[in-house]
């Protein structure tokens, strides 16, 4: 549910998506991939947050790295900074880790908290699709096709429709998937590669 891209790749996206997006999809990816380069990218953007906020975000990596609790830092980022971009971030990292450790209702918890606070802010979109895959994962496939319906940023409507293709796929609703998956290829950013678009769409047997 991450892509693992060197630092390379990364500057290289970062700087493609720039230029044929915008500054918010850029700001979301640098999010969703992860890594030194994005996070510094990130950072950028983000320089005239809370240097308080700053410190307990670095705090809860270091906790974390270390296998030390964090609900602490938590709340204490929900305390003082819960609009913040921080504590979104924060929370994404949190579910990560409880995604990797499948204990997917946790993650949940954690993403709605995440999108109850980046709602409206540049990451909103990754958030919510997070929170939809994680939605997918527990089966809840009403709450995936309500979430994925607070995805605006052109970057990401493709792959809610991917997912929209999945949940109406795994509802035996074919000709829905299908429409679904190739809305998802034509909005494909350019330059992206269309080949688990297409091995969706070979999934869905022909229309009668």
């Amino acid at each position: 549910m991450s892509d693992y891209l060197t630092d390379e790749e990364q500057v290289d996206r970062l700087k493609k998506l720039w230029k044929d997006y915008g500054i918010t999809v850029v700001v979301a990816l640098a999010i969703g991939i992860g890594g030194t380069v994005a996070w510094d990218y990130f950072k950028a953007y983000q320089s005239d947050q809370a240097q308080a906020a700053s410190n307990l975000y670095t705090s809860y990596m270091e906790a974390s790295g270390l296998g030390e609790p964090t609900t602490l830092i938590i709340e204490e980022l929900e305390s003082n900074f819960g609009d913040s971009a921080y504590f979104a971030f924060t929370l994404l990292r949190q579910a990560k880790s409880e995604i990797d450790n499948e204990n997917f209702e946790a993650a949940h918890e954690s993403l709605t908290r995440a999108f109850n606070a980046a709602r409206d802010s540049p990451i909103g979109d990754l958030v919510a699709l997070r929170k939809a895959k994680v939605e997918f994962e527990i089966g809840d496939y009403e709450a995936v096709l309500l979430t994925l319906q607070e995805v605006e940023t052109a970057g990401y409507q493709w792959q809610a429709l991917m997912l929209k293709g999945d949940v109406h796929f795994q509802n035996d609703e074919m000709d829905a998937a299908r429409e679904a998956y190739q809305s998802a290829k034509d909005q494909l950013p350019v330059g992206f590669e269309s080949n688990v678009v297409d091995m969706r769409l070979a999934s869905v047997p022909p229309a009668p």
